[in-house]
């Protein structure tokens, strides 16, 4: 560890406080730093970034780990991130936030959706730099290399050198032991899900995957099916910088040209 202080750690997910890989990151990044744990009471698959505005969160302390401070929030994973930073722990001034490790990967356009992406995501907009992190299905290989790979990211500090407004997206394959390639940085994959929904027992269930043959090449999806782990940089600002000379081309009504 470069400074001589352990850092603040805070580690959340989306699939609740009883997720055995959570707790297995928990337990292996403790003996590197403070370690704060603050996660939903139930699974948040799929709630992206929703966050409780109008019903108030409880949270509950939970003792059964005596290595770091754990709570369960009633809410959602932005919840527990936001509710950690700003008022459970607000006089912890937290060094990296990882979220996750979450079973199910978060590549491409499935990071619009997920709660785990959405954790790191508030605590980015909080300034802090901050990891999601998930496994393309449950492998105790690949989540051991995930484990690795986290606390190796926090001895050498390099999320310190993380840009301000990002945070990462990484992303773990399923390969045999001995078939890993190692971590690729890689753009985000917007190859859509074929989507659609099938009627049961009067209620309509989505069902849906990838279109494998429209990946873009060496992009995150295409890089997970390739044997390699991900890490994609994703930013806060959202704006199409592109769009904005071809906006200011265009004769919209009321439009106020500048510059």
């Amino acid at each position: 560890m470069q400074g001589s202080l352990k850092p603040n750690i805070l580690v959340t997910n989306d699939d609740g406080t009883t997720s055995e890989t959570m707790l297995s990151l928990a337990r292996a990044l403790s003996p590197l730093g403070n370690l704060y744990v603050v996660a939903p009471d139930s699974e948040q698959s799929g709630v992206s970034h929703a966050f409780s505005h109008r019903n108030g969160l409880v949270a509950t302390p939970i003792f059964r780990e005596p290595l770091f401070s754990f709570y369960s929030v009633s809410g959602t994973p932005a919840d527990c991130v936001k509710f950690a930073i700003s008022e459970l722990h607000k006089t912890v001034p937290f060094d990296v936030v990882f979220s996750g490790v979450n079973i199910g990967e978060n590549a491409g356009v499935s990071a619009i959706y997920s709660g785990t992406v959405a954790a790191a995501r508030e605590a980015a907009l909080w300034g802090l730099p901050s990891i999601a992190i998930s496994l393309f299905d449950r492998d105790e290989y690949t989540l051991s290399l995930a484990i690795q790979w986290a606390c190796d990211t926090v001895q050498s500090e390099v999320f310190r050198k993380m840009n301000a407004r990002s945070f990462w997206n990484v992303n773990f394959p399923v390969v045999p032991q001995g078939k890993y390639q190692g971590i690729r940085v890689t753009p985000m994959n917007l190859s859509m899900f074929t989507d659609h929904y099938v009627l049961k027992a009067g209620k309509w269930f989505i069902e849906g995957e990838k279109e494998v043959h429209s990946m873009e090449p060496h992009s995150d999806d295409w890089t997970l099916l390739h044997g390699y782990a991900s890490l994609t940089p994703m930013s806060l600002d959202q704006t199409a910088v592109e769009e904005i000379v071809n906006l200011q081309a265009l004769k919209l009504p009321n439009f106020d040209q500048q510059g």
